[in-house]
C-alpha cells in the first residue's frame, strides 16, 4: 500500500495523539521511526530536534488529503493577556520577599556574629 507522511514530530507521544485523532475520524494511520543520525528507537531521548521529527504520521495516499484537512482544522488558542493575573503573581511576589526579609537579616546578622 502507498502512504503518505502527513505529520512529523520529534516525540513518539505527541506522534501517537496526531495519529488518535486521525483514527477517531476513521482514517488508517500508521506512525513510523526513522531513525536519525543512527540512534536506534530505544535510545532515543525525546526532543533531540536533529530535524523535522523522527516520528512520521503516514496515511493511505488516497487519505491524505482527508488527513490534512483534519488536521489543519485544529488551531492553538490564541495567546490572550491576563493583567489581573500578572498583578495577583506580583502581589503574592511582593508579599512572599517581605515575609522572608527578616527572616534573612536574622540569619546574616547570626552567621556574620551581629548579633552579640
Amino acid at each position: 500500500m502507498d502512504e503518505t507522511i502527513v505529520a512529523a514530530v520529534d516525540s513518539e507521544a505527541i506522534a501517537e495523539v496526531i495519529a488518535g485523532r486521525l483514527r477517531a475520524e476513521g482514517l488508517a494511520v500508521r506512525v513510523r521511526y526513522d531513525s536519525q543520525a543512527g540512534i536506534p528507537r530505544q535510545l532515543q531521548p525525546s526532543g533531540l530536534g536533529f530535524g523535522p521529527g523522527a516520528f512520521r504520521v503516514a496515511v493511505a495516499t488516497p487519505d491524505a488529503d482527508r488527513a490534512r484537512e483534519v488536521l489543519g482544522d485544529e488551531a492553538p488558542e490564541p495567546y490572550r493577556r491576563r493583567p489581573m493575573l500578572r498583578v495577583v503573581a506580583t502581589i503574592l511576589l511582593i508579599v512572599a520577599l517581605v515575609a522572608l526579609i527578616p527572616g534573612v537579616t536574622l540569619l546574616v546578622s547570626v552567621l556574620f556574629g551581629l548579633d552579640r
